[in-house]
Formats: structure tokens, C-alpha cells, sequence
């Protein structure tokens, strides 16, 4: 009787734990889908002097997250300035919360390095 009881919470734990590393594997997944995009993206900001529709469309088409600038409404930027940028996703966790949580990253490039 002895043996199955902690065969049983051995199976619980394992279960727990495959559990964990699946979420823990989706959020390094993400992450290195944004970390690409956003290399990407950091091309043509550089060479359009900012985040356009384009960009814009081209982030949620291929990983269905979200980019802003992080400059204050109505910055003029010229060439050789920096221009900070984030992309942002949900992602809804199995075993790490309920809630949706928000996996960003954020970079920035020299306006017209590019060009």
C-alpha cells in the first residue's frame, strides 16, 4: 500500500514539474520570436526613420504582438538620433498564473544608420 501512495505522488510531482517546463519553454519561445522580429524590425525603423503602419502590420503578422516607441507623443527624430522601440505579446501560462501575462522586449536603434 506503501509503494503506490508514493508512486502516485511521484507521478503528481512529475506531472507538476512537466507542467512547469512546458510554460517555462513557451515564455523562452517567445521570447526568442520577439528577440528575431524585433532585430528585424530595428533594420527598417533605421532606414524609415520610424515605426510605420508597415512595421506595424509586419509585427502582428508574423508573431501577432504589438510595437511602440517608447519616445513621448510628438518627438521629432532626425538622422543619428537613438529610437528606443518595444514589442509586446500575451501569453497565457498553464501552471505559472490565470492571468495573461505580457512578454516584451525592448531595443533601439540609430535613425539612419541603415539608410
Amino acid at each position: 500500500m506503501a509503494k503506490r501512495i508514493i508512486f502516485m505522488g511521484s507521478m503528481l510531482l512529475t506531472t507538476i514539474a512537466i507542467l512547469l517546463m512546458s510554460d517555462l519553454l513557451g515564455v523562452q519561445m517567445i521570447y526568442d520570436q520577439l528577440d528575431n522580429v524585433a532585430m528585424t524590425v530595428g533594420y527598417y525603423i533605421s532606414k524609415d526613420g520610424g515605426i510605420t503602419k508597415d512595421i506595424q502590420t509586419y509585427v502582428k503578422k508574423e508573431i501577432n504582438a504589438v510595437i511602440y516607441t517608447t519616445l513621448p507623443e510628438g518627438t521629432v527624430v532626425k538622422v543619428g538620433d537613438t529610437y528606443p522601440y518595444v514589442i509586446d505579446k500575451e501569453y497565457l501560462p498553464i501552471v505559472l498564473g490565470k492571468n495573461k501575462n505580457h512578454i516584451s522586449v525592448e531595443r533601439s536603434v540609430v535613425i539612419g544608420l541603415f539608410a
